[in-house]
């Protein structure tokens, strides 16, 4: 089964795609899914979170590959890209969406050519956008993320996702393994059930605060700053204390202030989505060693890996041996090489 018959299976209709970093290959797999979206004449929506497309890699200094879009693709990006782009763009809708590129307009390309996108900057102007694609015909609604957007909560905005990863990330197949493992589980971070605890943190997440609940409501700390104030929380935390909800992204730092809680593992700690945890490898190794689990609000329903085996430093793997280890490593998780071509 190749990638884009995965998608066509699960039914999705929005679909966002996460790169673990630069050069993973992200946009070469949305190319991947605009070109099999051409040949199935299924009606394409895209857009970013935030901006993407761009020529030249802003770290690298190297040629990134162009987005490039059939005619009558339907597009959601910044007005000024719309002048920049090289495909011809009829503009369809105005969404009063602002971005520093100025509005965020709904178009559809009359000839084909590149494109840059320049996106809604929240998960709110995402939602809004897909809804206004589909409104204009769009079959399948891509989104283009990062991980390291604040909008990249796009995952729990759109039916699936797909993550990519590649040689950029490591210097070796071990290490790259280990990293994209602990990404693939922090995607898959469960939903907090309890429905009395749920409704009281989702408030506090609204407000992107730091707070505790307990039988008696919730408490949010004014200056809350997940990377700042685990020592501060800790010190509010006793027997009565159900959940510590995260409002913004949650860190070793913040981990390690609270791990030697005696009652740790008997308290839900919350955040939005799995896209808010930073954690390495041997802190999380350590927090589940203690029966301490990180739940979330919005689970993000993760399709399948995309890699790749080239970095913009100069080092390569094997193609087909790396994607072997990969797909040795992840199982049950599809993994899929685009270029390569192997089911």
């Amino acid at each position: 089964m190749t990638l884009f018959d995965l998608v066509v299976e699960k039914k999705v209709k929005s679909l966002s795609i996460i790169g673990m970093a630069k050069n993973v290959g992200k946009t070469v797999t949305l190319n991947y899914l605009i070109e099999q979206s051409a040949k199935r004449n299924v009606v394409l929506g895209l857009t970013s979170a935030g901006r993407d497309g761009e020529k030249i890699d802003a770290v690298f200094g190297t040629h990134k590959p162009a987005i490039w879009v059939p005619e009558g693709t339907l597009l959601a990006t910044a007005r000024k890209c719309v002048v920049t782009s090289d495909a011809r763009i009829e503009i369809l809708y105005n969404t009063e969406i602002s971005t520093p590129l100025g509005e965020i307009i709904i178009g559809r390309t009359r000839e084909s050519g590149d494109i840059e996108l320049a996106g809604p900057a929240t998960s709110t102007g995402i939602k809004q956008v897909i809804e206004i694609m589909k409104d204009f015909g769009g079959d399948l609604i891509i989104i283009d993320g990062a991980l390291d957007r604040a909008s990249s909560a796009a995952p729990t905005v759109t039916d699936g996702t797909i993550l990519s990863t590649g040689a950029a990330i490591g210097y070796s197949i071990e290490s790259i393994i280990d990293m994209t493992k602990l990404r693939v589980e922090l995607f898959g971070l469960e939903e907090l059930k309890n429905q009395d605890i749920r409704r009281l943190a989702a408030k506090i997440i609204q407000e992107n605060k730091l707070g505790t609940v307990t039988n008696n409501g919730f408490e949010t700390i004014e200056q809350g700053n997940a990377l700042l104030s685990g020592k501060e929380i800790s010190s509010i935390i006793d027997e009565d204390t159900k959940a510590i909800v995260i409002g913004g992204a949650i860190t070793d730092r913040f981990m390690m202030d609270l791990i030697d809680i005696p009652y740790l593992d008997k308290i839900y700690i919350v955040v939005k989505d799995g896209v808010k945890v930073f954690f390495e490898d041997s802190t999380y190794k350590q927090l589940k060693r203690r029966g301490i689990k990180i739940t979330v609000l919005d689970p993000i329903n993760l399709l399948a890996l995309t890699v790749n085996p080239y970095s913009p430093t100069g080092y390569n793997f094997d193609p087909a041996e790396f994607l072997a280890k990969i797909r040795s490593a992840m199982y049950p998780l599809p993994v899929y090489d685009v270029v390569l071509g192997r089911l």
